[in-house]
């Protein structure tokens, strides 16, 4: 059962959040502020990222923000793209630069919200005033040094053609009919999340884990859809994004995502701008175009996805619909909630154990 506050905390931001007023960037206007860090990343020149090769499209999906923002604030600016590790391993990086005095490899960082939690007490982000460049306030956390880029929907993904039934709930997989023919994650993906105080807390999350544990036949990456398009596998859970198979479910692969009604929680994406960042204004100016409708647009051609709290969403069309069809209130997983989860994220390491260590 999720924490009452923390639920209704949950819910009355939806409600808010469903009210929002576009800012200037985002109705096609720019505020000074923003008309001032343009002129100033322009005299940089250039922006730097390191990050997945998956990640908002990897080089090509650069080069269609690199077009866009350069359009949209008359700047002339220039985009390196290189691929780079894990966004815990970058994250790790970016620290040990920071440490040695040495300038970050890249101007953007991006992670989900449980590495963003562990990075928060290390203080490594630049912080600005995000609401003056006409990012929206519901985006933006951590005072300033960190924005919500992509709302994620984690929950099962399944064969529709090899399954005994749809899917519903987490709890399906611990019935006969999935043993020996379902998989998870070696990194245990968002357990944490459901280890939480808005998820199942960490008593309940550990005995799912010894319960379902037999009946997994392996675990894959999140990567590896294409493993249960063949067959392999005919579910697996907890999907990292909710969008994890959308490519080959366009081109026709017998595949469906769903949220799981007994786990209705949103996780997010951030962006932030490093300290030892080179490109410290063109780096905000990334950040800050993200969060407009060109922008968000971009995101979500590139990635899948957006961010629901915005107007205009298609994230937020899913969520409201999954919402009505399911009768369930989706909770909301944040950088606070994983800086507060000490217990989950111990859960979540006893979690891996006992996936690693099924029979």
């Amino acid at each position: 059962m999720m924490g009452v506050r923390r639920y209704l905390r949950s819910a009355a931001a939806g409600l808010a959040l469903a009210t929002v007023v576009a800012g200037g960037a985002l109705a096609g206007e720019q505020s000074a502020a923003l008309k001032s860090l343009a002129a100033a990343a322009d005299k940089e020149g250039s922006l730097s990222v390191m990050w997945g090769a998956g990640t908002l499209g990897g080089l090509d999906g650069l080069k269609r923000f690199e077009e866009q923002i350069n359009r949209a604030y008359g700047t002339h600016l220039k985009f390196t793209f290189t691929p780079g590790p894990s966004m815990p391993a970058m994250g790790s990086q970016i620290a040990t630069m920071i440490a040695a005095g040495q300038p970050s490899p890249s101007d953007v960082y991006i992670a989900y919200v449980r590495t963003m939690g562990t990075l928060v007490k290390r203080h490594m982000f630049l912080k600005a005033d995000w609401a003056a460049l006409d990012v929206p306030q519901d985006a933006i956390e951590e005072d300033g040094t960190m924005v919500k880029l992509v709302t994620a929907l984690p929950g099962i993904l399944y064969n529709t053609q090899k399954v005994p039934y749809k899917p519903e709930s987490l709890a399906d997989f611990l019935k006969p009919a999935w043993k020996g023919k379902i998989a998870s994650t070696p990194y245990v993906a968002n357990f944490d999340m459901l280890a939480s105080a808005i998820g199942w807390g960490p008593e309940r999350a550990i005995d799912f884990a010894n319960k379902v544990s037999p009946n997994l036949a392996g675990l894959l990456r999140c990567d590896e859809p294409d493993r249960l398009a063949s067959g392999e596998f005919i579910a697996y859970f907890i999907t990292c994004t909710g969008n994890d198979a959308d490519d080959l479910i366009k081109k026709g692969a017998p595949l469906a995502q769903v949220v799981a009604r007994d786990f209705p929680v949103i996780g997010y994406f951030y962006l932030s701008v490093p300290n030892n960042a080179p490109h410290p204004n063109a780096a905000k100016l990334f950040v800050a175009h993200a969060l407009t409708q060109d922008g968000q647009k971009l995101v979500y051609d590139n990635w899948g996805s957006d961010l629901d709290l915005l107007p205009g969403s298609r994230t937020r069309e899913r969520v409201l619909k999954i919402e009505k069809d399911e009768r369930i209130k989706m909770a909301r997983f944040t950088v606070s909630d994983a800086v507060d989860n000490k217990a989950g994220n111990e859960a979540w390491a006893k979690i891996g154990k006992i996936f690693a260590q099924r029979k």
